[in-house]
């Protein structure tokens, strides 16, 4: 898109630009600019900074927070190395003075347009592998799942991993194959919900043929449709298999780890999924603690997803301590996939900035407070269990408002220094908290 209020300049750039192949679109002014990038982003726009009205600066800094990541070459008759300066400190990616030159302008162009492909590309790659690899965090939760899967991955039980969606029950299946003997097999995954009755003897043949030697994730497994549930029982009763090209039964060599978020007990109870599976496949239960009960590991998953998901060290964001503290007291309905999905929107929005509340998402920095968020978690449990979620929270809150300063932060709450530091021990809160991320 080229922005220039002179007819004779757009026209001659055009012809430019529509003789090496690119299509063009025009604006007049800064807020023709602004409405068309609204209906439609290019791929690049060359900007005059002379204009009538809004000069070229403010469409600018307009365009670069509506759309952080896309190309704005600046274009001037009268430029001035102070100019050019104020440009790139907004965003700009190059300054090209009138009339310019024709392989200048064709070069720059390409080159922009390149690099912004290659850094949504990479982007994109990242976004992908963003998922947290292994179990972060500094709560006794967390370190209770990370002592289990140590216990559980060099055999071969079967283990099922409960917990809320979102919380990472799969990260768990995946790091208990990693650790196991048979890890230099396949890990496959099986997802039940997705599969028909009629398809499923021949989706779990298929599916154990591929993973052999390896570890079969269920995913969900409280989808099982009743005869789905029997025909996955005898599977584990023989460890045998039909072979769907043969007919021939066949051994299956593999692990079986399993999922739900879902009260699997109680649906076994009230007659909705059969009890003799229930206990085949939970040999070896793992529970999964949602993100509002270990909040404490908030900044540190928070850190990490921001550094995967940014495609350069510059574009990291830094969350201030106000902010923190605010993220920290969510209630995280769809845990760490909420979570992780936030940051790859700060990414997107505040590339390379600090991070103020009023910047998070309404939902976010207008959601519950954690006093009501910890009273609906604390409900059902005993009042020492609860007393200890409260204090998590609260001295997390106060050592992020702090900068991590534990003098100031046990002046504040009234407690000795020594003694606050044996209280953070004792509830696994991490003190080496630093300022903005």
């Amino acid at each position: 898109m080229i922005v220039d209020d002179e007819a004779d300049v757009r026209t001659a750039l055009a012809g430019i630009l529509e003789d090496d192949g690119y299509t063009i679109r025009f604006a007049e002014n800064g807020e023709q600019a602004l409405q068309a990038v609204t209906d439609k982003v290019p791929h690049l726009v060359l900007l005059d900074i002379w204009m009538e009205g809004m000069d070229g600066l403010e469409v600018l800094s307009r365009l670069k927070r509506r759309v952080p990541d896309l190309p704005v070459i600046m274009i001037s008759g009268h430029g001035t190395i102070e100019t050019a300066v104020q440009a790139t400190q907004k965003g700009a990616y190059d300054f090209i003075e009138k009339p310019p030159s024709v392989e200048r302008l064709l070069l720059t162009v390409s080159r922009a347009i390149r690099e912004a492909q290659l850094r949504r590309e990479n982007y994109l790659l990242r976004a992908k592998g963003g998922d947290v690899q292994e179990m972060l965090g500094v709560s006794s939760e967390i370190a209770t799942v990370r002592q289990t899967i140590k216990q559980v991955a060099p055999g071969d039980s079967r283990v099922l991993i409960s917990g809320e969606s979102g919380t990472g029950k799969e990260i768990v299946a995946r790091l208990i194959h990693k650790s196991s003997r048979r890890s230099e097999r396949p890990f496959v995954l099986l997802a039940p919900g997705a599969v028909s009755e009629g398809t499923f003897d021949t989706a779990l043949a298929t599916i154990v043929a591929q993973a052999k030697g390896g570890t079969l994730f269920l995913d969900e497994v409280a989808d099982l449709a009743p005869q789905m549930q029997a025909r996955l029982l005898k599977f584990l009763q023989d460890g045998l298999l039909t072979d769907p090209n043969t007919g021939l039964p066949t051994e299956a060599d593999v692990r079986v780890v399993s999922s739900t978020s879902k009260d699997l007990k109680a649906l076994t109870e009230a007659g909705k999924f059969r009890a003799d599976l229930f206990y085949r496949l939970g040999v070896v239960p793992i529970a999964m603690p949602s993100l509002r009960t270990r909040s404490v590991d908030i900044p540190t998953l928070i850190s990490h997803f921001l550094k995967v998901l940014a495609p350069d060290a510059q574009s990291v964001p830094k969350v201030a301590p106000a902010t923190m503290a605010v993220l920290t007291s969510y209630a995280w309905p769809g845990n760490i996939r909420q979570l992780k999905n936030l940051c790859e929107w700060l990414v997107i929005m505040h590339g390379g900035k600090t991070i103020n509340p009023d910047m998070l998402p309404p939902e976010i920095a207008g959601g519950e407070a954690v006093g009501s968020n910890m009273m609906e978690s604390a409900v059902g449990m005993p009042l020492r269990q609860a007393r200890e979620l409260f204090e998590k929270n609260y001295l997390t809150s106060q050592l992020l408002r702090f900068g991590g300063n534990v003098s100031r932060t046990a002046d504040f709450v009234g407690m000795e220094r020594s003694a606050l530091h044996r209280k953070l021990k004792s509830l696994g809160v991490d003190a080496r908290i630093d300022g903005p991320f």
